[in-house]
């Protein structure tokens, strides 16, 4: 091979190898896409009011404003409230006070456990009523019970582990009775009897 057939393979190969160079460093020309910063926030959910319902029988309670507090009209007069709340799922809680034949509440439970198989039984503090809260039923319900002068109160709901025995959770711990509730009209009886023998010996 002559001089000059190296001088020119040389030089080629210089070339392709400059060229090659060249192309891999050369500053790459930008899209015209834009890239832009997107900035996603998570939509917040708003919680629901709370809201407080005073019974026109004695009690109060809050519950959240998604919940409709409907009053039931029955022709009863042994019923001195009957509640129902209804929400997003599906069921309703019920709460209702009522005159009963029952003297105390072992006795009331005694019954009903006659006529339906309950569990999870376990006493609770409502208010100032000893109760008892149990489930029973299919589809499973959740109930809390308790007897005091002859009166029926009774706090019912699907127990679902779920929406609704948080609802019932927080109804049951806020729910208050008004103290005249509980005042035993034959005590009341009795005051008036001693008033009226102390203006009749003055």
């Amino acid at each position: 091979m002559s001089k000059k057939v190296k001088l020119v393979v040389i030089f080629l190969i210089v070339i392709v190898i400059a060229a090659g160079a060249w192309l891999l460093l050369k500053p790459k020309v930008k899209d015209n896409f834009v890239e832009r910063e997107i900035s996603i926030k998570q939509a917040e959910v708003a919680k629901p009011k709370t809201l407080t319902y005073e019974d026109a029988s004695g009690f109060s309670f809050d519950y959240p404003s998604d919940l409709t507090v409907q009053e039931i009209e029955l022709d009863d007069n042994t019923i001195y409230s009957s509640l129902e709340l209804s929400g997003s799922e599906p069921g309703k809680l019920t709460i209702r006070i009522s005159d009963t034949l029952y003297p105390d509440l072992k006795t009331w439970q005694k019954d009903f456990e006659s006529k339906q198989v309950i569990n999870e039984v376990r006493s609770v503090n409502w208010d100032d009523l000893t109760a008892v809260e149990f489930s029973y039923g299919a589809p499973k319900l959740r109930k809390t019970a308790a007897v005091d002068n002859q009166v029926i109160y009774e706090l019912e709901a699907p127990a679902d582990n779920g929406y609704w025995d948080k609802i019932r959770e927080s109804i049951l711990s806020s729910l208050k009775f008004d103290q005249s509730v509980f005042v035993n009209p034959a005590a009341d009886t009795d005051n008036e009897a001693v008033i009226l023998l102390e203006e009749v010996i003055e």
